[in-house]
């Protein structure tokens, strides 16, 4: 037993170990993860594409050669803690729990990464302005505006989508601006802006000089009638439409003038529409504290340090 405790608590295995998981998470950041095992054969040679199938390194994470070592290393480093932290417990005076705050940090964010990892869920969704998806929680998310930001000379500078959220019928954010590199959290959601599209829309007008745009997909009422604009036709010259009043329904293609229902078609326009990303993540605030344990206990231990010193 003496023996077992003195190798699960060795550096040198916790050093192995370190540069082993280092490595082998590099690697898998090189090599996407979750492909078919045609996909592997069609990107690698065939060498390599069969010790990524072989080995199961295609699904990493999920793998025996990332679970064990994994295990492995959160065991030395619970061991150490408890063996160190008796130890310092032991002590009259000159104690020093530095160390033993950056390790239960190193444990927690072992855990939160698992945790992370194992309940890892995420989905997409395309929206244009005055869109809104359902969230899981009840409330309604909204995109009220879309930019796409140039610089002076045309190139892409940034895209912006502006989202407001609204949960049993108050609002509960408004105006806020989702960017490529600043996401917003809500609900143990994670959004973020993936990507944006131009999309076809259809501009309807109304008898009183109203405009309503309507986006592929989209449906719309106004008075007795609902409009639903399924798609432009084969030359884009015209919109094909679902035009329904109670139980009667037509499929009508519409050119810019033509009378839909109470409405007026004014032609064909393009807009753009935002791909917002969703990803839950279970073991965030897990790995939030770890991190702020390992700040304090590095820096516990650097200032006794300099105490000692003095």
């Amino acid at each position: 037993m003496k023996k077992f405790l003195d190798w699960i608590t060795s550096m040198r295995l916790a050093i192995g170990l370190i540069a082993y998981l280092a490595a082998t998470c590099v690697l898998a950041t090189i090599v996407p993860q979750g492909l078919s095992d045609d996909a592997y054969r069609e990107m690698y040679s065939r060498i390599v594409a069969q010790l990524v199938v072989q080995t199961g390194f295609g699904s990493f994470f999920g793998s025996i050669l990332f679970i064990i070592p994994a295990f492995l290393f959160f065991a030395n480093l619970s061991a150490c803690t408890v063996k160190r932290l008796v130890r310092e417990l032991r002590k009259k005076k000159g104690r020093r729990h530095g160390p033993d705050v950056l390790h239960l940090g190193l444990m927690a964010l072992v855990i939160g990464s698992v945790w992370s990892f194992s309940g890892h869920q995420q989905g997409s969704v395309t929206l244009a302005p005055g869109d809104g998806v359902n969230l899981p929680d009840g409330a309604v998310m909204h995109l009220d505006d879309f930019r796409f930001d140039r610089y002076e000379d045309g190139r892409p500078k940034d895209w912006v989508s502006v989202l407001s959220i609204e949960k049993d019928g108050r609002s509960v954010k408004e105006g806020v601006e989702l960017r490529v590199n600043d996401p917003l959290r809500y609900g143990g959601l994670t959004f973020y802006q993936a990507s944006y599209q131009e999309v076809a829309a259809l501009a309807l007008g109304g008898p009183g000089g109203e405009e309503y745009l309507l986006s592929q997909g989209e449906d719309l009422v106004v008075g007795d009638y609902t409009y639903f604009f399924m798609a432009p036709d084969q030359d884009g010259s015209r919109a094909v439409l679902r035009v329904s009043s109670g139980a009667d329904g037509r499929t009508v293609k519409a050119s810019p003038g033509d009378a839909v229902g109470e409405l007026t078609a004014l032609g064909l326009r393009g807009r753009y529409a935002a791909g917002i990303e969703a990803v839950s993540d279970p073991g965030f605030p897990l790995v939030l504290v770890a991190m702020a344990l390992i700040a304090v206990g590095t820096t516990w231990t650097f200032a006794q340090k300099l105490k000692e010193g003095v």
